[in-house]
């Protein structure tokens, strides 16, 4: 009898959902997690962002309906907010149409097929389209080898002969067109999108630089006409050019008199490896990879010194990375001393955007990742050495991380994961990290989303959850955490780690954490929850398996920390988004006092008291009766103090204030 009536009750919720005219004010696109931009509600009742729905349908399939990503149903219908049929704005417009064109091609019956004869322009373009598209899933080679064989036929069927087959037969003719035109639209594809990037990247910031001889005259010229001595002049012209907007690095700024330019100790390393490199032609022999590898160790110690830290830009400004590239390609496979010192030089060269495209121009892709995958696959050092290359050149660079993707890289990564390597190789983590984060600002659209959604199919994301499983004993726990929040970027993939056991190993690292007081781990494992926890159907699981009271524990143990406390809260407020039984969970396990103690605690905690307020609203906006035991307890009092004193805060503020039921919300 209960069940019956909890079943009931589910299927009223859903109807309700269903049959919502509004999305609701407190929930967010699922897609790009934002506000909703012409919103649109599926025939399985969830709202999205019409483009958002649109975009994620361009990785699907062209022939077949969209699934739901929230629910997996096919989505046959998208129903635009009614409010949206009155505005004129161009961009409203054209997703409006896009959308109706979508819902055009998926009705069934009679109508359905009519509809789609009459849309058949528009599906053979968006057939094509994905065609180009290197990154879909579905190449339609079943699909265009079909339509051959129906030509083939019909050939068949005319009077017409004026294809010559040369002995091949008109069916093969058709069918082997079929795949070269494929073949050929994919390439096609992928040189757009080579000059698309190409494009895309923004002006360089125009920087003022300077040559070395330039400086040096300024220098001397201060002390001739000027009367300045050594030390005055040198100072006066660093001044000087500051003052001017030029760029100094990579500038050897040294008194007259007290050395020069061929004195500085980086320049000496990198004119002895010069004499060493011209004098090979394609491998060094033993004699030389001794003096080899001790300048590279010279090199390495003087370009990491963070008190001397502008020596690395010294060396790239002298073609040191272009040096050192050349100088790997000719180390022999079995020197792997030398292999690693070379690797290890590399990584503290690569410092800039100027570098990194060196390191690019100069083929250092290419060498790294053979080097990793012929030598260094069963060598701990040469696979640290060698990824934090990776996470070093493709960081702030885009094409660079186009490169190492291009070349496999992802599979090389799982290989590693995946135990064929005895230890802990930690740059692997910062690679992930990197190569999935979007931080070039020359670039207009990043194509990391595309990488990590490669990243989780190939099965990386699974094993990054088995080095979750060594809990707080593992060295690796922070840095998989980290890289394993990176490729959870939509609602699959979250399911998918769930379904590898991510949530249970990360609540007892929760748990663990708390003990033995390692906040650390705490804030990590909290954020990673938090990513997770936008999936609704981890929402659930984590409830199920005691999260909130887990969570409540966790902050009673770090109750001095606004750092994880922010952590906390913020998982909580994702728990309760759109769901009114997780937010009597809740209020059940602590969650109001954990709030009212927080923000009356850390009224500086600028971050921390906004995802408080972000937590109440989630708390009280679909449960009235949890406002009056906030209220009571003067809440409104310290969330005002909030919204007066940060400014990150007043918009958060503002909204629980109104949740809250308070008509002077906006004072």
């Amino acid at each position: 009898m209960e069940t019956d009536k909890g079943e009931r009750k589910v299927e009223e919720s859903r109807e309700r959902k269903r049959l919502s005219e509004t999305p609701p004010d407190d929930d967010c696109c699922p897609i790009c997690f934002g506000s909703f931009t012409v919103p649109c509600r599926s025939n399985c009742g969830h709202w999205y962002c019409g483009s958002c729905i649109l975009q994620f349908w361009n990785y699907s399939s062209t022939s077949k309906p969209c699934k739901c990503p929230m629910c997996t149903c096919k989505i046959v219908n998208l129903l635009p907010e009614a409010s949206l049929q009155q505005q004129q704005d161009q961009e409203v417009m054209e997703v409006l149409k896009s959308i109706q064109r979508y819902n055009l091609l998926f009705v069934g019956g009679a109508r359905g097929l009519a509809q789609k004869v009459r849309e058949l322009p528009f599906f053979i373009k968006r057939m094509f389209q994905a065609l180009m598209d290197p990154d879909t899933n579905d190449s339609y080679l079943a699909e265009m080898r079909l339509f051959a064989m129906v030509l083939s036929i019909l050939y068949r069927a005319t009077p017409f002969d004026f294809i010559p087959t040369g002995g091949l037969g008109i069916g093969r003719v058709f069918d082997f067109s079929a795949i070269t035109l494929v073949l050929i639209l994919r390439l096609v594809g992928i040189y757009r999108r080579r000059r698309l990037m190409q494009r895309e990247m923004g002006p360089v910031k125009n920087v003022r630089a300077i040559s070395q001889e330039a400086f040096d005259e300024l220098v001397k010229e201060n002390m001739d006409d000027l009367g300045m001595d050594p030390t005055e002049a040198l100072e006066d012209a660093i001044q000087t050019l500051s003052l001017q907007g030029v760029d100094l690095s990579g500038i050897v700024k040294c008194v007259p008199g007290e050395g020069g330019v061929k004195d500085h100790p980086a320049m000496q390393c990198l004119d002895k490896l010069n004499q060493l490199n011209a004098g090979s032609k394609d491998q060094f022999t033993a004699q030389d990879l001794v003096p080899i590898s001790g300048l590279l160790n010279n090199l390495s110690e003087l370009c990491s010194d963070k008190v001397e830290s502008g020596n690395a830009a010294i060396v790239t400004k002298n073609g040191g990375v272009e040096l050192v590239c050349s100088i790997c390609s000719k180390i022999p496979t079995e020197s792997q001393q030398t292999l690693v010192s070379c690797l290890k030089t590399m990584a503290s060269l690569l410092t800039d955007v100027q570098s990194t495209e060196a390191f690019r121009v100069s083929g250092g892709p290419v060498i790294v990742v053979h080097i990793l995958n012929t030598d260094g696959i069963q060598d701990l050092d040469i696979l640290n050495s060698g990824f934090a290359i990776v996470a070093a050149a493709a960081t702030g660079n885009e094409v660079v991380k186009e490169s190492f993707m291009e070349l496999g890289v992802d599979k090389l990564i799982l290989q590693v994961l995946s135990g064929q390597t005895k230890g802990s190789v930690q740059s692997l983590y910062d690679a992930i990290r990197v190569l999935l984060t979007s931080d070039d600002n020359r670039v207009v659209a990043s194509q990391v989303y595309g990488y990590a959604r490669r990243f989780a199919k190939i099965g990386i994301a699974r094993a990054l959850v088995e080095s979750l499983h060594g809990g707080l004993s593992s060295t690796s726990l922070v840095s998989a955490s980290i890289a394993l929040k990176a490729v959870a970027v939509n609602d699959e993939i979250c399911k998918s780690i769930a379904d590898a056991g991510g949530i249970d190993a990360l609540l007892k690292c929760v748990d663990d954490s708390g003990e033995q007081g390692n906040k650390t781990v705490a804030r990590t494992c909290c954020s990673l929850l938090s990513k997770l926890a936008g999936s609704d159907s981890n929402k659930s699981t984590i409830v199920e398996k005691g999260g909130m009271d887990r969570l409540i524990k966790l902050s009673a143990r770090f109750s001095d920390d606004p750092s994880v406390l922010q952590e906390v809260m913020s998982i909580i407020s994702v728990l309760c988004l759109r769901s009114p039984d997780n937010a009597t969970h809740a209020i059940e396990a602590g969650a109001a006092e954990l709030a009212i103690q927080t923000m009356q605690k850390f009224p500086a905690a600028q971050q921390m008291q906004r995802s408080s307020c972000l937590m109440i609203r989630n708390l009280v906006v679909r449960n009235p009766e949890n406002r009056i035991l906030l209220l009571n307890n003067g809440i409104d009092k310290f969330i005002r103090k909030a919204k007066e004193n940060h400014e990150s805060c007043k918009d958060a503020a503002t909204d629980a204030l109104r949740d809250l039921g308070l008509d002077n919300y906006n004072s």
